[in-house]
């Protein structure tokens, strides 16, 4: 597949951001068939089935857009530079280190922030659904899945903490000595 050829991300924002705004999705998608297949019994129930299916299901966009398998067209003549850009961005925080040509350095001083709002706003938005859905599991006697989501909880701060790290850090990197 060209590169010209390959979609652009679906999200573009830092980690845990993506996962957590699927999981959501993927929750909200399995809410309606989980109420009809508790129709006869608790909505609680319901819902922490849908949030098991959300926090599962979440995953697969992301595994599909890294492989090249899912992802949206690219709607301007600009979408292939700034989806190079964001690749550049993903491997520089990777490895700590910002590009050594120009045009790299401006493409992830342009993505630095998304990258910190994925990673601010993955931490609370993932805290506060999976916070909500390990108290409802323990509300209607489903231990073991309140369990889960306080480790898928634990894993999304950990996440979220490292890519605020790495991306503070590429931040100093890429900050113009001053001084005499």
């Amino acid at each position: 597949m060209a590169a010209d050829d390959r979609l652009a991300p679906l999200v573009r924002l830092g980690p845990p951001g993506p996962y957590v705004i699927f999981m959501i999705i993927a929750a909200l998608c399995w809410l309606p068939l989980r109420l009809w297949d508790e129709r006869d019994g608790s909505a609680l129930v319901a819902i922490v089935r849908a949030g098991l299916g959300g926090v599962i299901w979440g995953v697969f966009p992301l595994v599909l857009s890294r492989t090249g398998r899912m992802g949206r067209k690219r709607r301007t003549a600009a979408e292939p530079e700034r989806a190079a850009g964001w690749r550049v961005t993903e491997v520089a925080l990777g490895s700590g280190e910002p590009p050594a040509d120009e045009a790299g350095r401006a493409a992830v001083a342009d993505d630095l922030p998304a990258v910190r709002r994925g990673a601010l706003g993955g931490a609370v938005v993932g805290t506060l659904f999976l916070g909500a859905l390990a108290a409802l599991a323990v509300a209607v006697g489903w231990t073991a899945s309140a369990i889960g989501f306080g480790v898928v909880l634990v894993a999304v701060l950990a996440v979220a903490v490292r890519t605020a790290r790495r991306e503070r850090r590429l931040r100093a990197r890429m900050a113009p000595v001053r001084g005499g």
